[in-house]
């Protein structure tokens, strides 16, 4: 295209342009005026279309054409010689003389191109539109036109509803609504836009700031929003209020205004519900808790991970935990391993896979993994960090140590990993010691991951008080509660295991009576069954065990022990499940000697009896135990009750309520909130006329009956309280009784 032919096609957008901007200017002035007569922003934006696409039909600005601009050109440019048409045609059609004058008119037109200028009204149309828009201010200043009782196209089920109190005069007109939003700016990390609506029952994201506008038709004063117990005053700028919060928990607010005569006005009742943002949610797939592997064999775990969060994900991670040696020389090693998979940040759902190899964690026989898969959302200031439950993993160490020695000399049975008690009573001391130094929410992580520690060993316990297997069972698979533990060592030692009871030190107590029981019935029946000692014995648990039956009841009394310093762990009181682990701690030393040493059985020395006191029968000494101790129950919904009952005499007289209705009926309310927070649909109704009972003076009949209806339906069922019955007596036993009593 030449440069003459591209001039032409800029002076055609031109014109269009032209023409299109007088007919906008005239729709806009019409749209502004319509605005301000009827106060309806859609209706006057329906305006303006609709006059844009009349004037476009009419004007018909896309037939204009290059045509129409050359003969434009050629009727104001007389330099043009009329032959600006040459332009638009093909050189090879023309011949010599008409090619040299397309030449030549091609730079008059470059030196002429600013002077074409078409012909407009926009001047005129610009000032018809500020005309029209001066005309609808000035009616709107000296209140010819006021906003109509539409509401500026508000729905008629979300317009606020104002009530009138304390007033007797039924001739007032109440204020109107002319406009009403609601503007909730979610937090940032959220990328949510802006949400703008109409409708007062709202649902906002924890931390969101949600702004509140409402502009009334006529002058009012004191605008103030209720929410629970807190009045927010809001700010004026004209016949415009608003106010802005942050919400931090769910609850209800109402709107409350004077009018210029001083008469009170409440809105209905609302409901502002806060939701929190969820943590992310965490799906690990072709992955068991626990897996061992052979030394000589592959030793690879692979699984895949589903991430969801209601916002992205900014951090995920393998936090891996590696473990070395044995009994208290042991030693761990903490890792933070990534994904195969690419991880893109603050992506909502994805999918992450892991090949682990444990050559790459440098494991050796013997050696255990830990880990747990461990998620971070972009909330912010503090995200919230999900993890998964923790998955293990060891490599089989095919060579171990025994030592065990014959006849009458010390045998330690005892595994090493019995003894790492002790280091969960230094790290729970450690614990206590910094509270005060570290944030609650890591001190109640550290008390529970102490309680899965305290429960692993728990569980290793009862691998040696179960079925015997020939692989350990995972974990997860095990009972937790110790009364249900069976013997898992049931195939390890024979019944004759016990015969050295009687060479061990530890005092034995009522459970030991049980076990010498228990063995002179197994003495019947070797005599009975002469093979029954050199049999190993896998159907009885209580026989299949490595442990002599005193060392077995200590250590069922440790595992009890064990089991309460797991319960205060987890209900992060560490300092009530010290003595819990202490108790445990002893006992497991106990268990660790008794193994080990054997010495002949001495006498038992009881303390000396004073034989003074022998046989006086003096009882002087021994005194009767009483307690005495009051019970208080607490009544639930007080105030509701008490509001039943100030609400019976009113609906037998009604009357004006006084200062001390108010409060109580208030307070009731604040009672009745909880539940409706809940279920607003059940509740909503009876809060509203409450609310209306609490802020009016005076109260109908039909108002109270309505509460009350509400309000019997949140109190609770009683429970009958025990009472004699009277049993009754039919006319047969009757004239039983009177024969009998005339005999």
């Amino acid at each position: 295209m030449t440069e003459a032919k591209k001039i032409l096609y800029r002076l055609l957008v031109k014109w269009r342009a032209i023409k299109i901007s007088e007919i906008l200017l005239f729709g806009i002035g019409l749209s502004v005026l319509s605005y301000f007569i009827f106060f309806n922003f859609w209706g006057a934006f329906t305006v303006l279309l609709t006059l844009l696409a009349v004037g476009l039909v009419l004007a018909k600005p896309w037939r204009m054409s290059l045509k129409d601009v050359c003969g434009y050109v050629d009727a104001h440019i007389s330099q043009m010689e009329n032959s600006t048409g040459l332009l638009l045609k093909n050189k090879e059609d023309l011949s010599i003389l008409a090619k040299i004058q397309q030449s030549k008119i091609s730079k008059e037109l470059g030196n002429y191109k600013g002077e074409v200028r078409f012909k407009n009204n926009l001047g005129s149309w610009f000032l018809f539109a500020l005309g029209c828009t001066a005309v609808g201010v000035f009616l709107y200043s000296l209140g010819l036109v006021v906003p109509n009782s539409q509401n500026n196209g508000i729905p008629e089920d979300e317009v606020i509803n104002f009530q009138l109190l304390d007033s007797v005069a039924s001739t007032v007109t109440v204020p109107k609504i002319i406009e009403q939003k609601v503007s909730v700016q979610y937090p940032d990390y959220t990328n949510k836009s802006t949400l703008v609506t109409s409708k007062m029952n709202i649902e906002v994201l924890e931390g969101s700031r949600v702004n509140w506008k409402i502009q009334f038709d006529k002058t009012v004063n004191q605008v103030l929003l209720q929410k629970g117990g807190d009045s927010l005053p809001m700010v004026s700028n004209g016949n415009t209020y608003s106010v802005s919060i942050t919400p931090d928990y769910s609850d209800f607010y109402t709107f409350t205004f004077f009018d210029s005569v001083e008469n009170k006005y409440v809105s209905d009742l609302y409901v502002l519900e806060v939701y929190k943002d969820e943590p992310p949610i965490i799906r690990v797939e072709e992955l068991p808790q626990f897996s061992s592997f052979d030394f000589d064999g592959p030793q690879l775990l692979e699984f895949s991970t589903g991430l969801n969060d209601d916002f992205g994900v900014s951090e995920v991670a393998i936090v891996a935990t590696v473990s070395k040696g044995t009994g208290e020389s042991v030693k761990f090693r903490e890792e933070r391993l990534g994904f195969d998979t690419s991880f893109k940040k603050n992506s909502k759902n994805q999918e992450l896979y892991k090949k682990l190899d444990l050559h790459d964690l440098k494991m050796e026989p013997g050696d255990e993994l830990y880990f747990y898969i461990e998620a971070t959302d972009t909330k912010r200031p503090e995200p919230n960090i999900a993890r998964t439950e923790t998955y293990f993993s060891v490599i089989k160490d095919t060579v171990t140590d025994l030592f065990a020695v014959e006849g009458t000399l010390g045998a330690d049975l005892m595994p090493d990993y019995f003894r790492s008690q002790r280091q969960l009573i230094i790290d729970t001391e450690k614990l206590i010691s910094e509270k005060s130094k570290i944030d609650k929410k890591e001190f109640n992580f550290r008390s529970n991951e102490l309680g899965f520690d305290q429960k692993a060993l728990r569980l290793k316990y009862g691998e040696f008080m179960g079925d015997e297997s020939e692989s350990a069972p995972a974990p997860a698979q095990i009972n937790e509660t110790s009364s249900e533990e069976g013997n898992l060592l049931a195939g390890y030692a024979h019944d004759h295991d016990g015969d050295n009871e009687h060479n061990l030190v530890a005092d034995e107590d009522h459970g030991h009576e049980h076990e010498h029981e228990h063995e002179g019935d197994s003495d019947t029946e070797e005599q009975e069954d002469p093979l029954e000692a050199y049999v190993h014995n896998h159907e009885d648990p209580e026989a299949s065990t490595l442990f002599a039956n005193s060392l077995k009841s200590k250590l069922k009394q440790a595992m009890a022990e064990m089991w309460e310093a797991e319960l205060y762990l987890r209900l992060f009181q560490p300092e009530k499940s010290l003595p819990y682990q202490y108790k445990a701690l002893k006992l497991i030393q106990e268990i660790k000697n008794s193994a080990r040493i054997y010495v002949h059985r001495i006498g038992f020395d009881p303390p000396p009896i004073k034989e003074d006191k022998r046989l006086t029968g003096d009882l002087k000494e021994i005194n009767n135990y009483t307690k005495n101790e009051s019970l208080k129950s607490d009544v639930a919904y007080p105030y509701i009750k008490k509001a039943i009952a100030r609400l019976e005499i009113l609906r037998l007289s009604p009357d004006v309520l006084v200062s001390g209705d108010r409060e109580l009926f208030a307070k009731a309310g604040s009672e009745l909130a909880v539940k409706a927070i809940a279920q607003p649909g059940k509740y909503l109704g009876t809060l509203q006329e409450l609310k209306w009972l609490s802020e009016s003076g005076k109260v109908s009949v039909e108002q109270i009956n309505l509460v009350l209806r509400g309000l019997n339906n949140v109190l609770p069922d009683q429970k009958p309280l025990p009472s004699a019955k009277k049993s009754g007596v039919d006319k047969i036993n009757e004239l039983f009784i009177e024969a009998l009593n005339d005999d």
